[in-house]
């Protein structure tokens, strides 16, 4: 069944915010897979090549953040747009005939990963508006709390991410359950199956390179994992998309740290480890801080469009196991 027929009892303006995005993701999937030949590898040629997170503006980032943008506009029923690309959120002015809803999304999700094929991806949340009399393309970042109350990780209606690996993918969950699709030859997306976290495979995904820098908590939490016998194997890609997908169908963690060189980690939490986190939620799996910390990524409370966070997610089992090692490092 197609996506928009497998939804087709939704509200009819979220809809058609699922449906943008899925068609931006379309577009955006055409870019990626001929990047080589149509000459988008290598960095945003510009004197501030930097986005507002300090990372390295690629070519396909520029191109991919102005699809959704075009695409989300042209729905009509969005009424901020927060994208990690922008400094600021993007006001649209409210139709008042139909809900309206905020988008906040990564357009291309690993985007270091670009030049050398590997898996790449985007990453979105939808929640119902409460902003108010704001107008197009005002410019403050630190948007006053009262105005993204609509954005905490607890009322997002819909999160999802595309994966542009060797098939196309769209993982969404939508009234709490998590679907997959999967983009045909004719460019369409078909549902293949519902996903339950349940796997059981011993993978721990986490940059090993950064050990160094690790706090005392994630040090003892990993060194679990080395221990003779336990037969764990790290897989780490580098791509939230990629890191992540895996995890979900096949069990295991994934962990992007604070540590002393990130003191409040480095994923982004709204438009990042929120839509992940719910994901992984609904799933059947369990997402948190994890800095020294149990609290749910979904209770973080957001402060700023920028904001970074710690995460560790994935297996119930995982993760508990984590909350152990905090336990016993508390009670010393």
């Amino acid at each position: 069944m197609e996506l928009s027929l497998h939804y087709s009892n939704l509200e009819s303006s979220l809809l058609k915010v699922i449906q943008a995005i899925s068609n931006s993701s379309i577009e955006i999937e055409e870019c990626v897979r001929y990047s080589a030949l149509t000459g988008l590898h290598g960095e945003h040629s510009s004197e501030q090549n930097q986005n507002t997170s300090g990372d390295i503006q690629k070519k396909l980032d520029i191109i991919s953040n102005d699809i959704m943008i075009r695409y989300l506009i042209e729905t009509k029923c969005c009424s901020a747009l927060l994208s990690e690309e922008n400094d600021a959120p993007i006001y649209i002015q409210k139709d008042n005939s139909s809900q309206t809803y905020v988008v906040a999304f990564d357009p291309l999700d690993g985007s270091s990963n670009i030049d050398c094929n590997a898996p790449i991806g985007t990453i979105f949340s939808v929640s119902l508006s409460s902003l108010a009399n704001k107008q197009e393309q005002e410019t403050d970042v630190n948007v006053n709390p009262l105005e993204i109350e609509s954005m905490k990780g607890n009322q997002i209606l819909v999160a999802g991410y595309i994966l542009y690996g060797p098939s196309t993918e769209l993982v969404i969950s939508v009234n709490n359950k998590v679907e997959r699709f999967v983009l045909t030859p004719n460019k369409r997306y078909v549902h293949i199956g519902k996903v339950v976290l349940d796997g059981t495979k011993k993978i721990y995904s986490i940059n090993e390179s950064n050990s160094s820098a690790w706090y005392s908590d994630m040090k003892t939490y990993i060194d679990k994992y080395k221990i003779n016998g336990t037969k764990y194997t790290s897989r780490y890609i580098g791509s939230m998309v990629g890191d992540v997908h895996r995890t979900l169908l096949y069990g295991g963690m994934f962990c992007y740290p604070a540590d002393t060189k990130n003191p409040n980690g480095k994923l982004r939490l709204l438009y990042e480890a929120y839509p992940m986190a719910k994901i992984i939620e609904d799933a059947g799996g369990k997402s948190i801080v994890g800095n020294n910390s149990k609290q749910r990524i979904l209770d973080v409370i957001p402060s700023e469009i920028h904001q970074r966070t710690p995460v560790l997610l994935g297996s119930v089992e995982e993760v508990n196991k984590y909350e152990e090692v905090l336990q016993s490092i508390t009670n010393l």
